[in-house]
C-alpha cells in the first residue's frame, strides 16, 4: 500500500492596499450648508481662483469651527469636529476634523493680498487643509475670509 499526500500551497504577499484619497471640489448645494445667514462664518476657496463666489468655495464653517462643510469626492459632507489636544497658545489654533477614517486639519494664518490697501477690518486669512489618512496625505492651499 502506498499512501501519497500533496498539499498545495502558494505564498500570497500581503500588500497593503493602496488608500486613494478623496478629491476636494467646490461645494455644490451652499445653501444647504446652513451658512448663509449669521455673522463670523469662515468662506474659503481655492488659493489659486482669484475670485471667491458661493459657486468656489473648497471650505466653509462657523468662526470656532463647527457646522464645517466640504466636498469630498463630489459629496458636499458635514464634517465632524475633534477637540485638538495639546497646550493652547495665543496663536490660532487649527481646527480638526473626522470622516469616517480621514482625518482633517485646518490650519489658518493671517494674510493680506499684494496691493491691497490696509484696513483695520482686514479679515483675510490663508488656509493649509490637510487630508490623511493611514499614510496617505494630501494638501490643499485655500484663501478666505470672515463675514460681519
Amino acid at each position: 500500500m502506498i499512501c501519497f499526500w500533496s498539499f498545495d500551497c502558494a505564498a500570497q504577499s500581503k500588500r497593503p492596499n493602496k488608500v486613494v484619497l478623496p478629491r476636494v471640489g467646490t461645494i455644490k448645494d451652499y445653501p444647504a450648508t446652513g451658512l448663509m445667514v449669521g455673522c463670523g462664518n469662515l468662506y474659503f476657496y481655492h488659493a489659486a481662483h482669484p475670485v471667491a463666489s458661493d459657486a468656489s468655495y473648497v471650505f466653509l464653517s462657523r468662526g470656532d469651527g463647527s457646522n464645517a462643510w466640504m466636498n469630498l469626492g463630489g459629496r458636499d459632507l458635514r464634517l465632524r469636529q475633534v477637540k485638538p489636544t495639546g497646550r493652547k497658545s495665543l496663536e490660532r489654533q487649527p481646527y480638526y476634523y473626522r470622516f469616517g477614517k480621514l482625518q482633517i486639519i485646518v490650519a489658518f494664518e493671517n494674510f493680506k493680498p499684494d496691493g491691497a490697501p490696509v484696513q483695520e477690518a482686514d479679515s483675510m486669512f490663508k488656509m493649509t487643509i490637510t487630508l490623511k489618512h493611514r499614510r496617505a496625505v494630501r494638501i490643499i492651499r485655500a484663501v478666505g475670509d470672515t463675514d460681519c
